[in-house]
């Protein structure tokens, strides 16, 4: 059974707990009580249901599941030092998922009227919780669609209040001299003052609203896999950088006198290619103590992992194979043929327009993207009022005026309409030819000319160190299309006019991670089985030495 001193341990490395003394810790630490999982899959607590406790994992991990029209998806995966059950706790709601415990799990508990008492006769304690709280509940209501599997929002704010209420005096001001403006043409019983104030008044309004929006837009995350910064500007621009927490070299939060004041200052993350700022962060000491423990615990799996794998390998070296069950491996199912649709005239016709026009094609674990379509249109856009403008005066030239004059007229339109159809054909090649793919080993920018010279650049996946995107313009997020760069070392990739980049962004991050991984797993593979080789081979010789001592001890044995 964990003694306290283990449980204070854990306390201090929790961003909940930062801040407190070693005594706040010890009392923490004393009112929780323990429950030792016995069963693989074990129900916690069922979905719709209440507890009153609130649950730490001091060891193994639980499933976070939601069960929506009789359907269970699993949501994330939460390990030593995670935490679940404040929402039914705190605020007295029946849980929104199910939690299942896997055997051997041990679950700190603090009861209900022993946690309220911390809260209140431990004022940090109680910052931190309602910091978590809002960043949690946040999180449900927006329900970010980039959020990969096992990926958990720990972390998530606007810039601090005081930001809106600055942006707000402006339109509050302008807002309260209009008003003054109306009372006046009330009085001088001017209409023309009137309808101008009225005008006027809307649009401070919109303007209120507009900032309103525009601080709302902006959000700082801090998941257990990255810190991301998500910039908007209403109808103007969209951005999200990120910085993996394996590129991560340091954090730090700086704050001014007023930022000190009202608790607000900027989280700086330095990665390997640079920094990312959060300024204008809520609590910012508290969101710099949550990425470092998410740090820590990074680094804290990757060893238990190694430590995990050497000593197999070991064994394995040392003819210590754990004993089979016994049991017979499962037969694998049958592959399930799937139903081919029969081919129709239209389905092909489409199909192929479909392969003509793709902005997204994924073939062998390989993502192709061209730009958008948007971009055709524009490039082709002279080329197709041209051609349609010959189109449409040539049988009206051929019809009226076939007596009037040459016929060679008619051929030198036909030949226009000949050219036309070349040059749109051409501005078609230059859009499909210029390719940018995402295959499981690197990234390929393809800049190809029609019938002419092709610029192939790539990179292997591994040598990624950010990526984030950009949609600028009225255009560009009316029509969902933007930038994707990528920095690879000293060289930067930019995958230019890709329809909807956030998923492109997401495309590479989720490939850049699997090959990052297999990476790591090859490399470290290679070195335990070097360090397994010489151990096995030390032990091989210490038993030569003992055996060889023994028959010197004993000459006439054997």
């Amino acid at each position: 059974m964990p003694d306290v001193p283990v449980r204070v341990a854990l306390l201090k490395r929790m961003h909940l707990f930062r801040g407190l003394s070693d005594v706040q810790l010890s009392s923490v630490a004393e009112a929780m009580q323990e429950e030792i999982i016995g069963e693989d899959k074990a129900s916690v607590f069922v979905q719709g249901t209440t507890t009153d406790f609130f649950y730490i994992i001091l060891n193994g991990s639980v499933d976070i599941l939601l069960t929506v029209k009789s359907k269970e998806k699993k949501l994330a995966s939460l390990f030593r030092g995670d935490y679940f059950g404040e929402q039914s706790l705190l605020k007295n709601r029946s849980h929104n998922a199910s939690v299942r415990a896997s055997k051997g799990t041990i679950l700190l508990k603090l009861y209900r009227s022993k946690f309220l008492e911390l809260l209140k006769s431990i004022p940090d304690l109680q910052q931190n919780f309602a910091t978590m709280m809002q960043s949690r509940s946040l999180a449900r209501k927006l329900r970010f669609p980039w959020i990969s599997e096992n990926e958990v929002i720990y972390f998530l704010s606007r810039r601090h209040i005081f930001m809106l209420y600055q942006a707000m005096i402006g339109p509050v001001m302008a807002v309260l001299i209009l008003l003054g403006m109306v009372g006046l043409s009330a009085v001088f019983q001017s209409v023309a003052l009137a309808l101008i104030t009225g005008f006027l008044l809307v649009l401070a309004m919109l303007w209120g609203l507009w900032q309103y929006i525009d601080w709302s837009n902006d959000y700082y995350i801090v998941t257990n896999q990255r810190v991301v910064n998500i910039q908007k500007v209403v109808a103007m621009y969209d951005s999200r950088e990120e910085a993996p927490m394996n590129t991560i070299v340091s954090v730090n939060s700086e704050s001014d006198m007023f930022g000190r004041i009202f608790r607000y200052g900027t989280v700086i993350v330095r990665t390997i290619t640079g920094e990312m700022r959060m300024q204008f962060a809520p609590r910012p000491k508290h969101a710099v103590a949550m990425i470092e423990e998410y740090l820590l615990r990074a680094k804290d799996v990757r060893r238990q992992n190694d430590e995990e794998i050497m000593r197999d390998a070991i064994r394995k070296k040392l003819g210590i194979v754990p004993l089979a069950t016994g049991q017979p491996a499962p037969a694998a199912p049958a592959p399930v043929r799937p139903k081919q649709k029969q081919a129709t005239l239209g389905g092909a016709i489409a199909e192929y327009i479909r392969e003509i026009f793709y902005t997204r094609k994924e073939s062998g674990g390989t993502v192709t993207y061209h730009k958008h379509w948007i971009v055709l249109i524009r490039d082709v856009i002279l080329q197709t009022s041209v051609l349609l403008g010959l189109i449409a005066v040539y049988p009206f030239w051929f019809y009226f005026f076939e007596t009037l004059v040459p016929l060679a007229l008619g051929s030198i339109i036909a030949f226009l309409i000949v050219v036309t159809v070349v040059w749109w054909v051409y501005g078609f090649l230059d859009w499909r030819n210029d390719q940018y793919q995402v295959t499981p080993e690197q990234i390929v920018d393809i800049y190809r000319v029609p019938f002419g010279d092709e610029d192939r650049k790539s990179a292997p996946l591994e040598n990624i160190l950010s990526t984030n995107y950009e949609r600028s313009g009225f255009f560009g997020l009316l029509f969902n299309y933007g930038v994707v760069k990528i920095q690879v070392g000293s060289m930067d990739f930019s995958f230019d006019n890709v329809a909807d980049p956030p998923s492109v962004q997401k495309d590479i991050v989720q490939r850049v991670n699997v090959r990052q991984q297999k990476k790591r797993e090859a490399d470290m593979a290679a070195e335990r089985e070097r360090m397994a080789e010489w151990l096995a081979m030390y032990h091989r010789t210490l038993g030569e030495i003992d055996k060889q001592a023994g028959q010197t001890r004993n000459p006439d044995s054997g």
